[in-house]
């Protein structure tokens, strides 16, 4: 690696530290404050074209990368997959506790099943 972009690597390090620690919650919410929050996903194919080539990738409210959820901590996050294709899907979220859902978490018919074309998932 040329020395000229060691500093810039670093920039962006510290770029992006600053940014995850501005985005993240001052403190913790206390449970009289919890909130609950909804979402709807749509999941649906679209073409997308990069470096002149297309090709068919799943989308969420027709946005790739999906939206992004706000939550904070101690909130109740609930979110509704519509399957709007015509494959099976499921859903992986990192770094989510799912207390009394750890089948909800994992490829299709191993630890869950699949979201069936036309119907959706909480």
């Amino acid at each position: 690696m040329a020395i000229g972009k060691i500093p810039l690597i670093w920039l962006l390090g510290l770029a992006l530290a600053f940014g995850v620690a501005a985005a993240a919650p001052a403190q913790a919410s206390s449970s009289s404050s919890r909130v609950s929050r909804h979402y709807d996903f749509f999941i649906r194919e679209a073409n997308y074209t990069r470096l002149c080539r297309e090709k068919t990738i799943l989308t969420v409210n027709g946005e790739f990368p999906g939206p992004t959820i706000f939550a904070r901590n101690g909130d109740v996050v609930f979110v509704n997959v519509y399957n709007q294709g015509d494959k099976n899907i499921t859903i992986h979220w990192h770094g989510v506790d799912q207390p009394r859902n750890p089948w909800s978490d994992g490829p299709a018919y191993i630890t869950q099943c699949p979201i069936q074309p036309g119907s959706k998932f909480t």
